[in-house]
């Protein structure tokens, strides 16, 4: 900051001590007979250690969007472009159960427990900031441990409970976390001024803004899904890589922009992108898409990771409180044994099979706090209590993938859960006809609806797979379904035989067993 000298009668007002003085001193130039004026420009002397701990900082810390706004999206959508989609969908009820109302017993439990504590202890923090502070560490991020049950091939059904749950409870964790901030009042009030209206408006905030988002990611996807089928793009695969990539991107900007939530919008642009659109794709842009939504993962995982690490040492931001930390090490593990433990119980009523005790452990051990948790803490760090939350959540993230993490095989073993499943050995393909095969998992009424409806008028619309709409739908529909159908469906007994010639004897994903699209792993 540079201030400017002036006059003595008058005054000048800034809200810290300037780092530059600069002075404009006037004189008589003898050589031009004329008036003139100097500029002389002083440096203040700081404290070198001081200096040097600032401009540390500033190296070591950027603006907290970077996470929301370039880390996150790829670490989002790749969790919903690499779904083992068959157990997904099998379990999809049991992981919509945890994720949203799961997430949200643990948002509560979490909230009230901390302000019961911080109230013991005399810290002042309101009721709306704990439960603030439940929503963004009930973000879970099972990195760590998802390597290691797919490592060891554990129980299909028990990948697809924790990856599932992790993938979708981030983008409600995020929905949580802005509708409680929206609606907290904006002083320190007691716990009664959450008045029922407040309530219920952010309730329907909450579903407002998750199924709003989530159709805008859905509807980018199937839009994508729609270019690629219908145009000749697939003959030239930088660019149809490049788009691919490019309207993943968009979903997440539409949604922002709709001032709704990116985040959830590009994780279910992911699963559409995988299930409908990757079928369109020519064998070189699947390969390439897979690579570089991995590599990008990877990178924005580790970053995050590394740059938590760095500023737990860095930050100027950090306030630790050991009463607020203990306590919420506590709390955090009732939040996660009351939501997993009831559900569970609810769900296998009419569950078949049900989830054994020793998968409700593993569930329970496997909520590793990590990125999102962290992105969610650093956005406001303004006041003691967010400075405050934002240290106590970085501990969290840190021990529980070191501790949690690096327990997982022993966990398993301890546990006694069924490892090398068979079953969960990735055997599933992209170019397959749209055949289904049901199973005994498929004899409830909600899969069995779903896959009527997907393999009849989703895939055939939206993919070039067998059979074609023509072939689904009623006669009297026929102009109609023709329009939606390609030469590839009319003229081709399988696309994958199509595929295979097409690419000179088939690529990665060549089908040879003739499963389902919806028993798809496009990251075997």
């Amino acid at each position: 900051m540079t201030a400017a000298v002036v006059p003595f009668n008058m005054t000048v007002s800034i809200e810290a001590p300037p780092d530059y003085l600069r002075l404009s001193v006037p004189y008589y130039d003898v050589l031009t007979n004329g008036n003139r004026s100097i500029l002389l420009r002083y440096k203040f002397d700081t404290n070198d250690n001081e200096f040097r701990e600032a401009l540390l900082e500033e190296k070591a810390t950027f603006d907290s969007e970077i996470f929301f706004n370039i880390l996150l999206p790829p670490i989002i959508f790749n969790a919903g472009y690499s779904l083992k989609k068959r157990h997904f969908f099998r379990n999809i009820g049991s992981i919509l159960v945890y994720a949203v109302f799961g997430t949200s017993i643990s948002c509560v439990l979490i909230g009230i427990i901390m302000y019961g504590v911080t109230s013991v202890v005399g810290l002042p923090f309101s009721l709306s900031e704990t439960l603030l502070f439940g929503a963004m560490i009930s973000a879970t991020d099972p990195v760590t441990i998802l390597a290691v049950l797919n490592e060891v091939n554990v129980d299909a059904n028990l990948f697809a409970l924790v990856f599932g749950e992790s993938a979708l409870n981030d983008a409600v964790a995020i929905v949580l976390s802005q509708t409680i901030e929206k609606y907290s009042p904006s002083t320190e009030l007691p716990a009664s001024s959450l008045d029922g209206k407040a309530l219920v408006n952010s309730c329907g905030r909450f579903f407002g803004v998750f199924f709003g988002s989530m159709g805008v990611g859905s509807l980018v996807g199937c839009v994508a899904s729609l270019f690629m089928k219908f145009t000749k793009i697939s003959q030239f695969p930088l660019l149809e890589s490049s788009l691919f990539i490019l309207m993943s991107y968009l979903s997440f900007l539409v949604s922002e922009a709709a001032h709704l939530t990116g985040i959830v919008s590009v994780l279910f642009c992911g699963i559409c992108q995988a299930h409908y659109t990757f079928n369109n794709l020519s064998t070189e842009s699947k390969c390439r898409t897979k690579q570089f939504f991995e590599v990008l993962n990877f990178l924005s995982e580790n970053f995050i990771f590394t740059y938590i690490g760095v500023s737990l040492f860095t930050s100027q931001a950090h306030l630790f409180n050991i009463w607020f930390i203990m306590g919420a090490f506590v709390a955090i593990f009732l939040g996660r044994v009351m939501h997993i433990y009831p559900l569970t119980a609810l769900l296998n009523l009419g569950r078949t099979p049900p989830i054994p005790m020793n998968n409700q452990h593993m569930m329970v051990f496997a909520g590793l706090r990590g990125a999102m948790a962290f992105a969610l803490a650093i956005r406001n760090t303004s006041s003691s209590q967010m400075r405050i939350m934002y240290s106590t959540t970085s501990l969290i993230v840190i021990f529980t993938v070191l501790v949690n993490g690096g327990l997982a095989s022993h966990m398993l073993q301890l546990l006694k859960i069924k490892c090398n499943d068979e079953e969960s050995v990735p055997t599933d393909t992209i170019n397959s006809p749209s055949h289904h095969r049901y199973n005994k998992w498929d004899k409830s009424l909600l899969p069995q609806k779903w896959y009527d409806f997907d393999n009849k008028f989703l895939k055939p619309f939206l993919t070039n797979c067998k059979p074609s709409l023509m072939e689904t739908l009623p006669a009297w529909c026929a102009p109609v379904s023709r329009i939606f159908t390609t030469s590839v469906q009319l003229y081709q007994t399988d696309y994958d035989q199509l595929q295979n010639s097409q690419e000179d004897g088939g690529g990665p994903f060549s089908s040879q067993n003739g499963d389902d699209l919806t028993d798809v792993n496009i990251f075997a």
